[in-house]
């Protein structure tokens, strides 16, 4: 039986051109021994009008979505789902069938991330197995770029489980992809799994260092603004001094002398006077009271960033000390599987079997290669007897002679 092959992938900015040429083959690949280059024209694009420069495709999406805020310069701008199954699935189903495949698993994804968002659905055809990676620019519901909140744990498990069921609607007989639990060991861990964990723990050092630097930020505007609080606390010290020798006065010398018709002019700059005190030890309280409790305001905001941030500093800091240990035991592990695999292929009656299927393997290959040339070969002399036909003279029918002679 077959099992459906789903994985996700998110590229930042810098890494887009470089998805791009390994998709279109714009070069070929050194490091990627399972491409054959003779089969590359059997490679096709599912989406119409597909634009072949990526990273501009991605910008005007994110252009499009009129921001408020700046992207942030490590923030994922594509994201890439790969679709596959095995060998034998692919062969079974025939060219055709392959196809059909790949456009009902297109118009899935489509519909799930939206028509507006894809960037290529590619089809390699000339890797070991048939493969689809569909590109996309990760935009919410409501307008934001954020892979985060699309690609979730829980979502991607229901994202595989409504993926396969669709596809299983279409008639195509393959099983979900099998979901490991928690605390299984599983049996071998293969060189894109080793990657994609690889790649996994790289984005939590890489999350841990930027709250770290977010720590340090928050710690010298903290600074600064203490700073700021020192300069406003001696300003608030001199308006309570003023506020107090006001009192002071007014306690002193605040009787108003009775008016008189002699005395009346006296009596009112005496008047004057203390209300002007009194207004301004009113005015100077109110200062102090409204700005120590808009510091206050401020100082408990700023202690529970800083409180929130070292605990996520220290929950990121623990989860990267665990991926470090479980990456280290399951490469320990596939370690110890290749030694005794080694071991077990150089026993002589298995070295014996394992050499015949090389060479049946490699047999097997070198006919593909004979039939795909004879293939090629048929095609040109075919192509040749079409242009020769082309090029020939038509003759006059006989019909027409015949009128012509009469």
């Amino acid at each position: 039986m077959s099992y459906l092959v789903f994985h996700m992938n998110k590229f930042k900015k810098e890494a887009v051109r470089g998805i791009q040429s390994h998709n279109t083959r714009e070069r070929e690949s050194h490091s990627n021994p399972d491409i054959d280059y003779s089969r590359s024209p059997g490679n096709y694009e599912l989406i119409d009008g597909a634009s072949p420069d990526y990273a501009r495709a991605v910008q005007n999406r994110i252009d499009d979505l009129l921001l408020t805020k700046a992207v942030r310069r490590d923030a994922v701008h594509m994201c890439g789902l790969i679709v596959s199954s095995d060998r034998e699935f692919f062969r079974k189903a025939g060219p055709e069938e392959t196809r059909r495949f790949f456009e009902e698993s297109k118009a899935f994804l489509t519909e799930f991330v939206g028509k507006e968002n894809v960037i290529s659905a590619m089809v390699h055809m000339d890797e070991k197995t048939p493969h689809m990676h569909f590109l996309h620019v990760p935009v919410t519901k409501d307008g934001r770029l954020n892979a985060n909140s699309i690609y979730t744990r829980e979502s991607l498990k229901i994202l595989q489980t409504e993926f396969h069921r669709h596809l299983h609607s279409k008639g195509f007989d393959i099983q979900r992809g099998v979901e490991q639990e928690p605390g299984a060991k599983k049996k071998h861990l293969d060189t894109r799994e080793f990657k994609q964990q690889q790649e996994a723990l790289n984005e939590v050092c890489d999350e841990g260092r930027r709250l770290v630097k977010e720590v340090l930020t928050l710690i010298g505007e903290m600074g600064i603004r203490r700073k700021k609080e020192a300069e406003l606390e001696e300003r608030l010290q001199s308006y309570e001094t003023q506020a107090h020798e006001a009192e002071k006065i007014l306690r002193e010398d605040a009787d108003i002398p009775e008016a008189s018709m002699f005395s009346f002019k006296p009596a009112l700059e005496k008047a004057q006077q203390v209300i002007a005190l009194q207004k301004q030890a009113l005015a100077t309280k109110k200062i102090l009271a409204e700005r120590a409790r808009r510091m206050e305001s401020e100082v408990t905001e700023l202690r529970a960033k800083v409180k929130a941030l070292e605990a996520e500093s220290s929950s990121r800091q623990q989860q990267a000390s665990e991926n470090t240990k479980a990456m280290q035991a399951q490469v320990h592990a596939l370690q110890q599987q290749v030694a005794n695999m080694r071991q077990f292929l150089e026993q002589p009656s298995v070295a014996f079997v394992y050499n015949r299927y090389c060479v049946d393997l490699k047999a097997e290959q070198e006919q593909r290669e004979r039939e795909a040339q004879a293939q090629r070969e048929a095609l040109e002399r075919q192509q040749a007897q079409e242009r020769e036909h082309a090029s020939q003279p038509q003759q006059p029918s006989a019909a027409r002679g015949m009128r012509m002679g009469r």
